[in-house]
């Protein structure tokens, strides 16, 4: 059985272009915000298998999101996406294992790969 992984940007070329590279190994499903993603959580609760978000987001950030699905999904691994360099922010999640990786954008297909075949 595939893993599923969900990808959330606001920036709708990045889930299109994430979803093209990783359709043929994985499942793929996208959403646009933390509310979409909650909704999309809600409804395949027990077929995720990663969440890769987006940082900054309008509304709720990548870190709120994940805040907020933790609680009810402890084991599913969870990275951000982000332009921005490491903040005390980042770091904070990184070492709490809130957030096992950080993707760098432009990213690189090949290290998503990597960590996600790592993970799963």
């Amino acid at each position: 059985m595939r893993p599923t992984i969900l990808f959330v940007d606001d920036e709708i070329i990045n889930l299109f272009v994430l979803e093209k590279r990783f359709e043929s190994e994985y499942n793929v499903l996208t959403a646009e915000s933390g509310e979409d993603a909650i909704k999309k959580i809600e409804e395949n609760k027990d077929s995720i298998n990663a969440l890769i978000s987006d940082l900054r987001m309008p509304g709720m950030d990548g870190l709120q999101l994940i805040d907020r699905i933790k609680p009810d999904m402890v084991d599913i691994p969870c990275f951000l996406l982000t332009g921005y360099d490491r903040n005390e922010q980042i770091e904070g999640a990184l070492s709490s294992k809130k957030v096992l990786h950080m993707f760098k954008k432009p990213f690189d297909y090949n290290e998503i790969d990597t960590v996600l075949k790592e993970s799963l």
